[in-house]
């Protein structure tokens, strides 16, 4: 609503300015020029003003658009192309990519994270790494074998990091032989 009223406003405003222009300019023209204003019909019935009432717009000292001078056009020097820079000798080097060597695959003696695996884990501490049970541990270690490993304390304690390299240790030394839930996974 604000600015439907100002837009208003404004429009109005532009309008007395205008009609306020328009009558100063004619009241400022020598009586033989108002006497020659006049409006131009044009097709579709609108109107135009001639080149005299519009005259009455010009800013003093600038040249009426009546006066017809001719002026040469303007042309402007030639300019010289610049040239090219010339190539230079230098050969372009284009290093070539280091060769993409492709990730080892993931089997049961690099990473736990197969579906072996995670049968063991399941049928030995139903996929709990914090299993107290003996054995302990996601992979139910013997505290024995926990020991004769080098580790202290219980399996269990241990963080799922470590419980995952014991048991791929054991795996590379004895394959699927230290869990007896090996025959449950079909393993």
């Amino acid at each position: 609503m604000r600015i439907r009223i100002a837009l208003t406003t404004a429009v109005a405003v532009i309008a007395g300015m205008t009609t306020g222009i328009f009558t100063l300019s004619i009241s400022r023209q020598p009586a033989s020029a108002r006497a020659t204003t006049h409006h131009t019909a044009q097709a579709g019935g609108n109107t135009a003003l001639s080149h005299t009432a519009l005259a009455g717009f010009a800013i003093p000292g600038a040249v009426s658009p009546t006066t017809s001078t001719t002026t040469p056009p303007v042309t402007k020097a030639a300019i010289a192309p610049t040239p090219a820079p010339t190539p230079t000798s230098t050969p372009v080097v284009v290093i070539p990519p280091p060769p993409v060597t492709p990730p080892p695959p993931v089997t049961d003696a690099t990473s736990v994270a197969t579906a072996d695996w995670g049968c063991i884990r399941v049928h030995e501490s139903g996929d709990q790494y914090n299993s107290p049970a003996a054995p302990s541990g996601a992979y139910g270690i013997l505290i024995s074998t926990w020991r004769a490993l080098g580790y202290s304390g219980w399996p269990y304690e241990a963080p799922a990091s470590v419980q995952d390299q014991v048991a791929l240790a054991l795996y590379a030394r004895y394959g699927w032989g230290p869990w007896s839930s090996r025959f449950a996974c079909g393993l």
